[in-house]
């Protein structure tokens, strides 16, 4: 009897579990989604809207899909804004009805509809269009009254889609001041009221070609690549405004050239006059002219000090396998091992014995120019080359060899070159006292 009680406590309790699982759990999930299916105003998806027209206090403006391009149509063609145009498209497919409102003859003049002042209409891909009407915000600010067209109900939609439908054309064009992108940049050509700088991409690194041939700054010169990139229009002129002469446009004060990719593909900004706190500026490519912030204009009048590398070394310490410095009175020599371990070579007293490399790699690879002297005549015996205060002398695992020689003291500063390279830069005399290594320093303990 006992068992007989058990096995139908074991049943009731079989039939609870699964009456939980399907209803209360499975089906209560396919509930909410079919409740939240029953509040969307449309039943589409961002996904399968061809085409938006919004009506509004700003005109018409018609914004048509390519794929997953979106392209301003009407009153003007052009690339739209990918996030302006995505973004109207979401809302307007996700629009949710928040309430409706229980007014069988309702007086659309009271909820902003009559007469309709902004309208959406969304031309979907298998050839259907879907409309909503929005009218004024509700006391909350936050949702706003709407109808669809043919309905005689006033429902409650989020202010969003109002918010997104309001904006000017120049909100939904796209305002790339030149379009590019800037890790494909491997040359770029700026002449700036008559200086021409020319800069190359060598690996991660740039070098400059003209004025001058030297390394260039990589942080400075991507950041103008990067301002460049990111800058925007700030206003577009109209269609009929394309004297380029009235914008300084036919000789134009700046004009800049990037080139892409290993093809070299040519972008160019042309930049002219200046108008207030704006200048006018148009990609070559392309009609129109427009005003862009007179930052970008300052960030392409290229610093030569600015643009150029100051380090007079730039090495991969991976890479070396003997270090050289002499001094007037010394000299230390330090070997890298089969074990990768950094030993001293000399002096002798201390041969064999592991150091800790950083204390003898960070003075020579901090070197930087505080002033440098292009075209110098390395014999001059100003510089004192001839007659070195310290020689720096690296070796890497393919045997070549990088020199570095420090001669004159002036001041606070210190004369120094690479090679045989016609560039002197001016040093901080703290580089003597950082190469007479204290050995009970640097011996790794």
């Amino acid at each position: 009897m006992k068992w007989r009680n058990l096995g139908i406590a074991v049943l009731i309790f079989a039939a609870l579990g699964a009456y939980v699982y399907f209803y209360e759990i499975k089906g209560g999930k396919k509930r909410e989604e079919a409740e939240e299916k029953a509040k969307k105003l449309f039943q589409i998806e961002d996904k399968d809207i061809a085409s938006l027209t919004i009506k509004s206090e700003n005109g018409e403006i018609v914004l048509q899909k390519d794929k997953d391009v979106w392209n301003v149509v009407s009153p003007v063609k052009a690339k739209a804004d990918k996030y302006a145009a995505e973004g109207l498209a979401s809302d307007f497919a996700s629009a949710r009805i928040e309430r409706t409102l229980d007014d069988p003859n309702p007086n659309w003049k009271n909820y902003g509809l009559d007469p309709i002042v902004t309208r959406v209409s969304a031309k979907l891909a298998n050839g259907k269009t879907q409309e909503l009407d929005l009218g004024q915000k509700d006391f909350t600010e936050y949702s706003v009254f709407a109808r669809v067209p043919g309905q005689n109900k006033v429902v409650v939609v989020p202010v969003s889609l109002l918010n997104d439908a309001s904006k000017k054309l120049l909100d939904f064009r796209d305002k790339s001041v030149l379009e590019f992108q800037r890790d494909q940049a491997k040359e770029m050509a700026i002449d700036v009221k008559g200086k021409e700088f020319d800069f190359e991409k060598n690996g991660d690194n740039w070098m400059i070609k003209k004025p001058f041939q030297a390394r260039g700054d990589r942080s400075e010169i991507d950041s103008i690549l990067s301002d460049l990139e990111l800058a925007k229009v700030e206003e577009f002129l109209q269609p009929s405004d394309q004297d380029l002469k009235t914008y300084g446009l036919n000789a134009p004060d700046v004009r800049v050239n990037v080139f892409l990719g290993e093809n070299r593909a040519k972008k160019t900004l042309l930049i002219g006059k200046k108008v207030d706190t704006f200048y006018y500026a148009k990609d070559e490519s392309k009609p129109e002219v427009f005003k862009i912030k007179e930052d970008l204009f300052k960030k392409l009048d290229v610093d030569a000090k600015k643009v150029r590398d100051k380090k007079i070394l730039r090495i991969e310490r991976a890479n070396l396998s003997q270090v050289d410095v002499k001094l007037p009175d010394k000299e230390f020599v330090f070997t890298k091992g089969a074990d990768d371990k950094w030993k001293v070579e000399k002096p002798e007293a201390q041969k064999g014995k592991a150091i800790l490399d950083y204390k003898v790699f960070w003075p020579i690879e901090d070197l930087e120019g505080k002033d440098i002297i292009d075209h110098a005549n390395l014999q001059d015996p100003q510089y004192a080359f001839s007659k070195p205060s310290a020689e720096i002398q690296l070796t890497d695992k393919s045997k070549r060899v990088i020199q570095v020689t420090l001669g004159k003291l002036e001041k606070d500063l210190v004369f120094a070159k690479t090679g045989s390279e016609p560039t002197v830069y001016k040093v901080d005399k703290k580089i003597l006292d950082d190469l007479n290594f204290k050995m009970d320093e640097i011996i790794e303990k």
